[in-house]
């Protein structure tokens, strides 16, 4: 095979990702930052010794063909065979943590741990590939996508993951394999996940691209207390009827000004349910285009501000994770459900050296609903790269992984967690759980309900970047940094900056 070698540099392969991901910036200015030398082969990905082969063959006259002819028929050949005939001997998973790898050693069948990163699924190695700092693994995987045509077969990526705010980046692009058509899931595989999940991880066409083991809706969370003080009652049930729109929602706000509470903590805390009711993408036929829902989300928050009906932090500050505690004033708080029995009640306690329990600060005080909008936060997904050359394992990996009803449900019941099955879920709000944090509620009740009546759009190459800028820059608006029109005014700057291909009229 006739080779020419290049000096390429990431920043050029980039240009192909963006490309294919039109949008796709936070993955080109990550790899923009890198020179790294690699051969450029010009005759094409992975046909190389295949092609010589049957080049050979067919010179020879007497190829595979005649010799098929004269062989015994084959015997069906179960999975494993085909695997072991035609499949690599390692499987390349790209992660920024470990916890996708601790799940395989608790509960994947038949893997088996063999330590340093490294585990067995028959007679394949897994490799557990993370970056040198969490911080660092998109440009570790998008550098590997990019450039797997140079790679040797055990250093390709087979399957990577993605977060929910970089899904569309990966979807979108021509990285990720049809999980259907390519990896081979079906449609009766797929029926029990939760519609949201395969919604946010599907292109404009319906091509689903990755699947996930976790649904995760994200819910209101509300001290019981203040609602006993303000409604007459605590009850879930009771408080969602007070909170079951926006309407219902800002009138509530102002009921608990008039006993001195606060209904949000700060300008961030209803924007991921209000950019979930979103009905549109922030793009359409190459011009900008800002969502209904975001606008309300800035009328409402700054009708907040004004009557101080939140009390004006921001997501992580040190006033927000107090308001979350003992003196606090706040209502309530739109959490991701991973959060709650974790970083919540850690917040919640008044001795962090003593027993999480009813009595420690207000440990036990606090109570979920659904709201007046249901949206998800977070999750991760699972994609095939068109690198792999392990296929029927990587199929494997997500139909055991994500389809499988009865691992799932294990998995929920044994580490506290909301899976991604319909079935189980509904199961698991059924039965007699409770949990104390939330004062003896069932919470899977609520995260049920939550996660069904989700309905969203695919993922959109824009939109994550776009709603961040926007809600950052209304942000400078509620505090007075900027007007109103000086907030929006900077908003389109810097789209035209990111995006020069966009129409910006304003």
């Amino acid at each position: 095979m006739n080779k020419m070698i290049k000096k390429i540099t990431v920043s050029v392969l980039s240009a192909i990702l963006a490309v294919s991901c039109t949008g796709c910036a936070a993955v080109t200015d990550l790899l923009q930052e890198h020179n790294i030398e690699i051969p450029y082969i010009t005759s094409g990905w992975r046909h190389g010794e295949n092609a010589a082969e049957g080049e050979t063959a067919a010179a020879g006259g007497t190829g595979a063909a005649e010799t098929a002819q004269e062989q015994e028929p084959a015997e069906q050949l179960s999975v494993e065979e085909l695997r072991r005939m035609s499949e690599g001997k390692n499987l390349n998973i790209y992660c920024w943590d470990e916890s996708l790898e601790s799940l395989f050693i608790m509960y994947y069948p038949g893997y088996e741990d063999i330590g340093d990163r490294k585990g067995r699924i028959g007679d394949v190695t897994v490799n557990w590939i993370l970056p040198e700092e969490e911080s660092k693994y998109m440009e570790l995987v998008s550098e590997k996508l990019l450039t797997a045509e140079y790679l040797g077969a055990d250093e390709r990526v087979d399957l990577y993951l993605a977060p929910e705010e970089d899904l569309a980046i990966y979807v979108n692009s021509d990285y990720s394999l049809d999980v259907r058509e390519k990896v081979g899931l079906t449609d009766e595989e797929l029926e029990d996940q939760f519609p949201f999940t395969q919604q946010m991880a599907s292109t404009d066409m319906g091509i689903l691209k990755a699947v996930t083991w976790q649904a995760s809706p994200g819910v209101c969370v509300y001290r019981r207390s203040i609602a006993r003080d303000v409604f007459g009652t605590d009850d879930p049930n009771a408080v969602q009827k007070e909170l079951a729109d926006w309407t219902k929602y800002q009138a509530a706000a102002a009921e608990m000004k008039k006993k001195e509470y606060f209904m949000n903590s700060g300008y961030y805390d209803a924007f991921a349910p209000y950019r979930f009711t979103a009905d549109r993408h922030w793009e359409n036929d190459g011009e900008l285009v800002i969502p209904e829902a975001m606008v309300q989300w800035r009328d409402m928050m700054d009708s907040f501000t004004t009557n101080a009906y939140h009390n004006k932090t921001q997501i992580g500050e040190k006033e927000w994770l107090a308001d979350q505690g003992p003196e606090g004033k706040v209502f309530c708080f739109f959490r991701a459900i991973n959060d709650i029995d974790s970083r919540m009640a850690a917040y919640s306690l008044a001795d962090a050296n003593m027993a999480p329990e009813e009595g420690n600060g207000i440990y036990g005080d606090y109570a979920v609903c659904c709201g007046p909008q249901s949206y998800c936060t977070g999750g991760v997904w699972i994609l095939a790269a068109p690198s792999t050359d392990n296929l029927l394992l990587d199929r494997e990996i997500m139909e055991n992984l994500t389809c499988n009803s009865t691992l799932l449900y294990k998995i929920a019941q044994n580490e506290e967690i909301f899976t991604n099955t319909v079935s189980g879920m509904r199961r698991l709000a059924g039965e007699n759980k409770t949990d104390s944090f939330l004062g003896g509620q069932n919470p899977f009740q609520v995260y049920y309900e939550a996660a069904s009546r989700l309905n969203c759009l695919p993922a959109g190459n824009y939109d994550r970047w776009m709603g961040d800028t926007y809600r950052n820059n209304m942000i400078k608006s509620f505090t007075g940094e900027l007007t109103r029109d000086e907030a929006m005014d900077l908003f389109y700057t810097r789209v035209r900056e990111r995006y020069p291909e966009l129409d910006v009229d304003n």
